[in-house]
């Protein structure tokens, strides 16, 4: 919000909300100090207007305020729902880039900073923040108008960038302040956070490929692997080992790449001006070593949950850098030293403007991305081509199982499959607009049919013959014999684990629509394969996990009973309430949307 507030993605005139939220933070930095004189004013930054205490204190309050702008008018003229956006993540950005900017606290939690503050500089090695870290911790830390100046030029930099840039930096700063607000309770965590604020930016110099498992590797390196395994006759050890090596090699390239991208981003005032008040600041011979011992930790904390070896923190002395396997190495306030200064220079180098590309609106805070209940979209026509029609199918089993709104007119889509129908080759992209038709005019009184219903169905029916998805929904909404064979309903079965094992499924269902597949499919198979229907009832109670009826019917399978077509039928909960009366004409009733008879709810007899 800190950048969208600046307008720079707005219209240029657009008429704007303004709306300024207020908040009281609590931190380390005391009175402002102008001209040697304590400033009682506010402090505009570009982020905000922070108004600080005048009395000094180990922990002080401030209070930060912050404007937030939003167009009134959407994009095509229309007034704006949004007029203002909650204001969290707007004040708590602000005061984060500020800590960020002086290397002070900020936090909207007062305990937590009476805790991290003391009230003196610790005079030895202590284990507390303020003797880890320099400065971040200091009570009441004296901030002059050279201070904010710096500050200042800092936040219109970043303000000013490039959206893709922009959003790398603003996760970047929070990160490290949120790693020095762990720095107590959790050094290991703290040092590992560090590690990914640096490692997060260098992923936006160069592209990555974060590898977990070898089924995630890029699937054409994993393929020439594979198939090189097979022509050499390796054995399953020897195979196992090289793509073990692979693995790691390319974990080492990622080690690789932050370290570069850290080096690079070291500017010469790392070790003159900034760190003429370092307590042992880290030579440029050794940084490099120091960088990938600093990977390695992180590594191990986040696989192996390995602790950060108390040399690394507890008797540091606010030493940037602490002896570790014979080298120096970065302790805590080493990192945090150069991670601010990386972040620093990040936010100089990267490009100012404006990113044609940013669609502000979809940034905004408080929103969330849900999908709609069926009953809202699957009677829409507008956009519905053969590649929407599994997904609309879905959502009308979905309100048949059972009805829980009245159905929409789906008369504007069934005319429109009238249209696509002819022009779609193939009966597999027919079948699920085929299924769709075939199931409304099945479930539907006349009064809703289309006028040549009959003829359509009659000359596509025969595209739901062959065992698939929308032919299996087909039989089972409109009451038809699955008539496929044991074998059939395997490999269909098969079909569908391997559908729904994809990131985006191509014929999605509802999982009771899945779980009467596996049931029939057991049906089919128990007498000829009984352990196979059995696992193909443990897979269906999978499906539905804690479904009762489902445990209940697997029970009776292991104890020998065979699964039946009506349990198929039971598990979709097809009944329902016995048919209402028709509204009378005239009343509030009249006219509703067209509601499926009870006559879909029952198995073929």
């Amino acid at each position: 919000m800190l950048q969208i507030s600046t307008g720079m993605y707005f219209k240029p005139g657009a008429p704007v909300h303004d709306y300024t939220h207020r908040e009281v933070y609590f931190t380390n930095i005391g009175p402002i100090i102008d001209e040697e004189k304590v400033s009682s004013d506010p402090v505009g930054l570009p982020v905000g207007l922070f108004t600080f205490d005048t009395t000094l204190g180990d922990v002080n309050s401030v209070m930060v305020e912050v404007v937030d702008r939003l167009e009134k008018l959407n994009e095509d003229g229309s007034p704006a729902v949004m007029v203002a956006t909650g204001g969290t993540e707007h004040l708590d950005d602000a005061a984060d880039v500020l800590a960020f900017a002086l290397n002070v606290t900020i936090s909207r939690d007062a305990a937590l900073v009476r805790r991290l503050v003391p009230t003196q500089i610790p005079a030895g090695p202590s284990r507390g923040a303020a003797g880890i870290l320099r400065r971040t911790f200091d009570p009441g830390v004296v901030v002059r108008a050279e201070d904010l100046e710096r500050a200042s030029s800092f936040m219109e930099k970043l303000l000013s960038l490039e959206r893709t840039y922009y959003d790398a930096a603003i996760r970047a700063i929070r990160t490290v302040v949120d790693a020095s607000l762990l720095m107590a309770d959790e050094p290991g965590l703290a040092y590992t956070l560090y590690v990914a604020a640096l490692e997060s930016l260098a992923q936006l110099s160069v592209p990555a490929e974060t590898v977990h498992d070898w089924e995630r590797y890029d699937s054409k390196k994993r393929k020439l692997f594979e198939t090189a395994f097979t022509d050499a006759a390796l054995d399953p050890g020897q195979a196992e080992s090289i793509r073990a090596a692979v693995m790691e090699a390319d974990q080492l390239a990622l080690a690789r790449r932050f370290s570069e991208f850290t080096l690079s981003h070291v500017a010469p005032a790392f070790y003159r001006a900034e760190a003429a008040e370092a307590v042992l600041p880290i030579r440029a011979a050794d940084l490099r070593n120091a960088l990938a011992v600093a990977y390695k930790l992180r590594s191990r904390n986040v696989h192996v949950l390995e602790e950060l070896a108390p040399e690394l923190w507890a008797v540091a002395n606010r030493s940037d850098t602490v002896r570790f396997d014979r080298r120096f190495v970065l302790g805590l306030e080493g990192l945090n030293r150069l991670a601010r200064h990386v972040a620093t220079q990040f936010v100089e180098r990267s490009p100012s403007g404006v990113d044609a590309e940013f669609k502000y609106r979809d940034a905004l805070p408080g929103r969330m991305m849900m999908e709609l209940a069926a009953q809202y979209w699957i009677h829409r026509a507008d956009g519905f081509d053969a590649t929407a029609a599994p997904k609309v199918l879905d959502g009308l089993c979905a309100m048949l199982m059972p009805p829980t709104a009245p159905l929409p007119d789906m008369s504007a889509v069934l005319e429109r499959i009238e249209g696509l129908l002819p022009s779609t080759a193939g009966s597999d992209a027919r079948a699920p607009m085929v299924a769709i038709y075939c199931i409304w005019h099945t479930l539907l009184d006349a009064e809703h049919h289309r006028p040549n219903a009959a003829s359509v169905i009659q000359k596509y029916k025969s595209d739901l013959d062959a065992p698939s998805a929308a032919g299996f929904v087909a039989r089972l909404f409109t009451g038809l014999e699955v008539e496929w064979t044991a074998a059939e309903l395997l490999d269909l079965v098969d079909q569908r684990q391997k559908d729904l094992s994809m990131r985006r499924v191509r014929n999605p269902l509802p999982s009771r629509v899945d779980a009467a597949l596996l049931i029939m499919a057991a049906e089919k198979n128990w007498e000829s394969d009984n352990g196979r229907a059995i696992a193909l009832i443990s897979d269906a109670v999978e499906m539905l996990p804690g479904d009762k009826e489902m445990l209940r019917l697997e029970q009776a399978c292991l104890d020998g009973t065979a699964p039946s077509r009506d349990s198929a039928y039971e598990i979709l909960r097809f009944e329902q309430e016995p048919a209402e009366e028709p509204p009378a004409e005239g009343s509030e009733d009249a006219g509703a949307a067209p509601r499926a008879r009870s006559s879909c709810c029952t198995s073929p007899t």
